[in-house]
């Protein structure tokens, strides 16, 4: 078989054709390998559970619903939402620390004038 050189192409002068073929040759057999192992650990994967597939879709839902800002959409619900309810909870634990630090000082202002 001849070539553009005028001479018969053997395997010998493709694997002579230099660095740069072989490693083409090994970068197309390393991709190749890859894409093979992906489709088979793809093929043999274990199929999802139930509760995992219904995470998913809520999580589907979430980004849907709230858009790609979780931070934002958490920070929205926070503020707009949650606190607005937990006020009345806030306020009784800061009255219940306020009345726990009084009765805490008046106990040591009994141990100094017991002294």
């Amino acid at each position: 078989m001849e070539n553009d050189r005028g001479t018969e192409e053997t395997w010998t002068d493709w694997e002579g054709g230099g660095r740069s073929t072989q490693i083409g040759m090994f970068i197309g057999l390393a991709v190749g390998a890859g894409l093979l192992l992906f489709v088979l650990r793809r093929l043999f994967a274990p199929k999802p559970s139930p509760a995992e597939e219904v995470s998913d879709r809520i999580a589907e839902r979430a980004i849907s619903l709230f858009g790609d800002e979780p931070l934002a959409a958490g920070r929205e619900i926070l503020s707009e939402k949650i606190l607005p309810e937990m006020k009345p909870v806030l306020r009784a634990l800061l009255r219940e620390i306020e009345l726990s630090v009084a009765q805490g000082f008046k106990r040591a202002e009994q141990a100094i004038n017991d002294l």
